[in-house]
């Protein structure tokens, strides 16, 4: 790692404990502090995951994933949003279930793209492949 790169990570990483410390020295609610943290993660995971998205190949089955992989991450967000909503709001009795929507949602976008991948490996012949080393994996394991 060259000189300027280490330093690059370094004031990077002094920037990330100061925010993580503005966060909880601000906010009094250490449940609210929290949240606010999470969402931090998650903001920084949709921003990676876009850049990913646009570096990839448009109609190549790995952006296809990355995309649901994108909307997962939405509704995710959304759903911790929601969450941190309803305790600065106190809305505990009155609107939790819209927090269902967002995570039944993104269970939803979760499975579709799990049918998918199983798909492309029945389709590719990944499965048999799969057994195969399983064996030997097997065969190495016994005396």
């Amino acid at each position: 790692m060259s000189f300027n790169k280490f330093m690059l990570f370094f004031i990077e990483l002094i920037v990330i404990i100061i925010g993580i410390f503005t966060i909880f020295k601000i906010v009094k609610d250490l449940e609210v502090a929290i949240g606010l943290f999470s969402l931090s993660f998650g903001v920084l995971a949709i921003i990676w995951t876009f850049m990913a998205v646009n570096s990839l190949s448009k109609g190549s089955s790995l952006r296809t994933y990355a995309i649901s992989f994108l909307f997962c991450l939405i509704a995710i967000l959304l759903f911790s949003i929601w969450n941190l909503f309803i305790k600065l709001f106190q809305w505990e009795k009155s609107l939790v279930y819209p927090s269902y929507f967002f995570i039944t949602i993104s269970y939803i976008i979760f499975v579709f793209t799990a049918y998918k991948m199983h798909k492309l490996g029945k389709e590719f012949g990944f499965e048999a492949q799969a057994l195969g080393i399983k064996k030997i994996l097997r065969k190495k394991k016994k005396p």
